[in-house]
């Protein structure tokens, strides 16, 4: 009996020490108004979007994940400040016993009177990662370069 109630705690053990590394990804949950769109297409894989935001000397601070698998998403990032998103591209095959993980970074400058969509795609196994700036007041949309995306240097 005494031996039984020992593996029973040695298995809740476990499950909380496992729960415990799981936890540090958390959900993005800022309340701010929307101005980010993620448009997704993706095919057999999990994507991911995490979110931080920089310091003057470009450190991060991890502020949360979202799951991105469904196209049109909104969600809301601090204006005036840069932020670093990491688009992630993440499948496994159980049957070939194998994983991959594919990330794409954007460091961005977002604008108050701008909205800002990010388009994501991974079909047929090539990633792709749009970023578009569209303005509040007259609805124009451009392609932003990589050269803009590139705040600190990444």
């Amino acid at each position: 009996m005494r031996r039984q109630h020992l593996s029973i705690a040695v298995v809740l053990s476990t499950a909380l020490l496992v729960a415990g590394c799981a936890s540090n990804i958390k959900q993005y949950r800022i309340e701010l108004p929307h101005n980010l769109e993620i448009i997704s297409n993706t095919e057999s894989v999990e994507t991911t979007l995490h979110i931080y935001s920089l310091g003057n000397q470009c450190e991060t601070d991890y502020l949360g994940t979202v799951d991105i698998n469904s196209s049109g998403l909104e969600l809301g990032i601090e204006t005036g400040r840069p932020s670093y998103l990491e688009v992630g591209f993440a499948s496994s095959s159980f049957w070939g016993n194998s994983s991959s993980y594919i990330d794409y970074g954007i460091t961005l400058l977002p604008r108050k009177a701008y909205r800002y969509e990010v388009a994501v795609s991974y079909v047929d196994n090539i990633y792709n990662v749009i970023v578009f700036e569209i303005s509040r007041a007259t609805e124009a949309k451009r392609e932003m370069q990589d050269q803009e995306l590139q705040i600190c240097g990444n």
